[in-house]
């Protein structure tokens, strides 16, 4: 297709094999001229293949010298379209990792989920540059809170189909004229400009607001004027 976006599976099972489908493996393919050379990217929904699992957030620290990984007891961010996107989040007991944190540029926080197993998925959630570090100390506590801001993201008026999610979890639904917030359990592909659904309803998101404290994880996904 010329000037525009493809969907096919394409997935080739070696190197001199013919093209065989695999579930949930999706390439959106786009071609800028007849003879031109195509661009694709893979896109794979493997939330339907996880199955019973525990569920929890990590964070990384990426400096010059490299990538540390850090624990958090909570993070909350703002990912949205035109404006500018937040992230932030609280490292317990960070006596262990302050060098880390005095030497990060940048910091990534990744949900994870580990089967009875043992086995892991893990997906980038948020990465913000590292804006601000505040250490706070007390006679049994040192904590270090770390947050940051990024650009935002390009908004898109009509997504392709292949991104689109259903909301799960639903806790409340906030409608005003054109606007509407859904708070909802976080889902695991769904960003801003992916186009969500809440039953047979859909619209498509301009922001996603993550909270993330101990057991309760939800998000607000909405749609502005």
């Amino acid at each position: 297709m010329i000037g525009a976006s493809a969907i096919g599976l394409a997935p080739v099972g070696s190197a001199l094999g013919g093209p065989a489908p695999i579930p949930e493996v999706t390439a959106l393919i786009a071609v800028a001229s007849p003879l031109g050379a195509c661009a694709a990217v893979g896109v794979h929904d493997f939330t339907g293949r996880i199955g019973t699992v525990t569920t929890r957030y990590v964070m990384d620290l990426v400096a010059p010298g490299g990538t540390v990984r850090v624990p958090i007891s909570s993070w909350q961010a703002t990912v949205q379209t035109e404006q500018s996107s937040y992230a932030g989040c609280v490292v317990p007991a960070c006596a262990p990792w302050v060098s880390a944190l005095d030497a990060a540029t940048e910091f990534v926080i990744s949900r994870q989920a580990v089967s009875p197993g043992g086995q892991t998925v893990e997906y980038e959630m948020v990465r913000s540059p590292l804006g601000s570090l505040q250490y706070d100390r007390g006679p049994q506590r040192y904590t270090a809170s770390i947050s940051g801001y990024s650009a935002g993201l390009a908004a898109v008026v009509n997504p392709p189909a292949v991104y689109d999610r259903q909301l799960s979890g639903v806790r409340s639904i906030s409608r005003n004229g054109a606007t509407q917030r859904v708070r909802c359990a976080v889902d695991w592909l769904l960003r801003p400009g992916h186009r969500a659904f809440v039953g047979a309803e859909s619209f498509v998101v301009d922001y996603i607001n993550y909270y993330v404290q101990g057991n309760d994880m939800y998000c607000d996904v909405g749609s502005r004027a």
